[in-house]
């Protein structure tokens, strides 16, 4: 299932921000948050009760004095608009119905989309004003308060049922190709087809015209998420510029590992810095492709790069030339690694004795007479691998103790280009 796209829609000042901040807040977890390469959009790739989705602040949609939509609904808002799947249109109970209102309302009729209105900002003094809204034709809507927190648990449950769960249908290795515009990701993709056997099947998704490409290599299925995005090449205008944003925070939320393309003839920049956080933050595993080595003749300092990117220790680097086809045969290889770190099982004895060893090689500090010792591991997830740890007197296990613990188990068991989620409890 396609993640979804939740656009919140209205008119200026009736909330948009607020209520974005405020789903944003009341989430279990945040897979990325980024402005936007436009700069009235907002995007994060959210979970809610372990259901991905993409939620969307529109931005953008005013009214020029003359009482007609500036150029109808700005061009950042018309495409916010075009690839949603659920208009969350915001009203605000104090003002009552507006013009602008009821003008926004037909503009956004007109794409066909599943449209709930939200009233905000609703409170004893208003609430019978929110009855007013009946008019619009949208049913009772919900009723909130996006700052004073109130309803946003009713909204969210309303739209659970569109939530997507990251699930495999088949046995491949589900991957995405990430990077900003130009890296060289599309020369890449069709190195790779090049290099495959055979393109077992090209699927057509939903609305957004997602395709995820099948290909064999070396006796494995391989599937590259949403190559129809990759396939968009070079600035097409603000459009596509708008669709690059969504593509990636949906192509990293359905694949398992992604494979960052950055371009070895420029510096890191700050887009690269937020697609690479999008990865780490979403649980993805990664191979880092450098790009374009037939255009330098210097050293690259790698671990510069990393440090730039923030990257967990030992993520995959290859070198590549998609023009020249260098370096290609090497990244199914890789992704095929990370991708069996990203699915592994660890025995639980292992994990005790490897932490028994851990911490007795160098124990964490007390303080005052309270001393906080290991009591309990085991793994209790994987895609990625998370661990449970528990710690009589934890509130003492400091942030850096628990890193040094990190990083010895990623030796340990090789987990290089995977996060490693650890949890760390009070013994029971």
């Amino acid at each position: 299932m396609i993640t979804p796209i939740i656009t919140i829609c209205g008119r200026p000042n009736v909330g948009k921000s607020t209520l974005f901040n405020r789903i944003l807040g009341k989430r279990k977890s945040i897979v990325s948050e980024i402005p936007g390469t436009t700069r009235d959009a907002l995007q994060s790739n959210c979970t809610w009760k372990n259901k991905s989705f993409i939620l969307v602040d529109s931005g953008g949609i005013e009214l020029e004095p003359e009482n007609k939509l500036t150029q109808k609904v700005q061009l950042k808002s018309y495409d916010s608009i075009k690839e949603s799947d659920q208009i969350l249109f915001l009203v605000d109970a104090h003002d009552g119905i507006t013009n602008s209102d009821k003008e926004i309302l037909r503009e956004i009729r007109k794409f066909d989309k599943d449209i709930l209105l939200v009233i905000n900002k609703v409170d004893n003094d208003n609430l019978h004003k929110s009855n007013d809204f009946y008019s619009l034709g949208l049913g009772e809507g919900v009723k909130i308060s996006a700052y004073h927190d109130m309803g946003i648990y009713d909204l969210m449950d309303s739209i659970h049922h569109l939530f997507s769960e990251k699930k495999d249908d088949d046995e491949s290795i589900k991957f995405s190709i990430v990077g900003r515009p130009n890296v060289g990701k599309s020369t890449i993709f069709n190195a790779i087809i090049g290099d495959s056997k055979s393109i077992v099947d090209s699927t057509p998704g939903t609305t957004r015209d997602s395709i995820d490409s099948k290909l064999n290599f070396n006796e494995d299925l391989y599937t590259i998420v949403d190559t129809a995005g990759i396939r968009k090449r070079g600035k097409l205008g603000k459009e596509i510029e708008y669709f690059s944003v969504i593509r990636t925070i949906s192509s990293i939320s359905e694949s398992n590992i992604s494979l960052l393309v950055i371009d070895s003839t420029e510096q890191i920049t700050l887009q690269d810095q937020h697609i690479a956080g999008m990865i780490i933050q979403s649980g993805n595993g990664c191979v880092l492709a450098i790009n374009k080595i037939d255009l330098i003749d210097k050293k690259i300092n790698e671990q510069n790069i990393i440090d730039k990117l923030k990257f967990f220790p030992g993520v995959p680097i290859i070198y590549t030339s998609g023009i020249e086809s260098k370096g290609i045969d090497r990244i199914l290889d890789n992704i095929k690694i990370v991708n069996s770190r990203y699915q592994l099982k660890i025995n639980d004895d292992d994990i005790w004795s490897n932490l028994v060893n851990i911490v007795s090689s160098n124990l964490p500090p007390s303080k005052g007479k309270r001393t906080p010792y290991l009591t309990y591991a085991k793994q209790i997830g994987n895609r990625p691998p998370k661990i449970l740890i528990k710690f009589k007197n934890v509130e003492f296990v400091h942030f850096s103790y628990k890193r040094y613990i990190e990083n010895e188990l990623r030796k340990i068991f090789d987990l290089k280009g995977v996060p490693l989620q650890l949890e760390f409890r009070e013994n029971d």
